[in-house]
């Protein structure tokens, strides 16, 4: 009966082995938004502050960990620059560690090592503000858009690594940004129809993502990895975040910090150069692959294109 029991363990220890060589590590992934205080067209705090508010909410109430890039050059302009410091202010409050995203949004692929540096400085004046006692970390290229040589990229990592920060590329895009024009529409014309049709058209597309996402990866590296899931500072997150998160967590994803997602060794420079912080593309560059990837629907590629 011993020998019988023993052998049992020890078929259900090799089965338990045999899953985690199949499926690799967990599935985990780290929520990043970029373009705070707000992506897109820009509108007034009081609506800001309401949409912030609707996301933070969304993110304590499913302890979804985050960082948020900043834009600081969004501050200004509108004549009520207090007031956008002070809705940004609720994200640090909110216990949401700010990240520097450059000053002007500026891509590196047209711009000088110089005007690069200069931008990412004047971009880090605020958030370094509202971080106190901590200081700011982490930078995301916009655009994606690295240096055009790895020559490049390495001086200005390390510029900015001599102050602190290590820069944060994805693994995952839903594209927000683009649907956000198709949102802004419903919401603009006030229809509640059209809203829902983006809002249900968005969260179907995230699905797809995710899963050819998770396909390339395992076709690149042959086991799950620790994600990085580019989101936008935007309405159409905030009305629909709850529900986004549901779709991560319905496939069984664990949410992690991005301190921890870049403990996997993906995040190691491929061994050929692309000049893109998108580490699916970057690797699948670096091995001569090429993968086809969902694309929004006509009609909002339609829109986004002022069609």
């Amino acid at each position: 009966m011993i020998l019988k029991k023993m052998i049992f363990c020890q078929l259900i220890l090799c089965l338990l082995f045999s899953i985690i060589a199949v499926t690799g590590q967990p599935k985990q992934i780290a929520f990043t938004i970029d373009d705070l205080p707000l992506n897109g067209p820009q509108f007034e705090p009081k609506r800001l502050q309401k949409m912030t508010e609707k996301l933070l909410a969304s993110l304590k109430k499913n302890q979804v960990p985050m960082v948020g890039f900043v834009n600081e050059g969004l501050l200004y302009g509108h004549n009520d620059v207090d007031a956008r410091i002070s809705i940004l202010k609720i994200w640090t409050d909110a216990g949401v560690e700010l990240g520097n995203h450059t000053f002007s949004h500026l891509g590196f692929k047209d711009a000088t090592l110089a005007n690069y540096e200069d931008d990412f400085i004047r971009g880090e004046t605020v958030t370094k503000m509202l971080m106190k006692p901590h200081k700011p970390r982490y930078f995301r290229h916009p655009f994606l858009q690295m240096g055009n040589t790895r020559e490049l990229e390495d001086s200005f990592e390390k510029f900015i690594g001599e102050r602190g920060y290590k820069a944060v590329p994805i693994t995952m895009d839903t594209m927000d940004w683009m649907f956000l024009a198709s949102y802004a529409k419903g919401l603009n014309e006030n229809d509640k129809a059209f809203q829902k049709k983006v809002s249900d058209e968005y969260l179907k597309f995230v699905a797809l993502k995710i899963d050819s996402s998770e396909k390339i990866s395992k076709e690149l590296f042959g086991r799950n990895i620790k994600n990085i899931l580019l989101l936008h500072a935007n309405e159409l997150n905030a009305d629909n975040f709850d529900a986004l998160i549901k779709i991560f967590r319905d496939r069984g994803y664990q949410f992690i910090t991005v301190e921890e997602a870049l403990k996997d060794e993906i995040y190691r420079f491929p061994d050929k150069y692309a000049p893109t912080s998108d580490w699916l593309g970057h690797w699948a560059f670096s091995q001569g692959k090429h993968f086809e990837t969902p694309q929004p629907p006509d009609f909002v590629q339609k829109i986004f294109q002022g069609k």
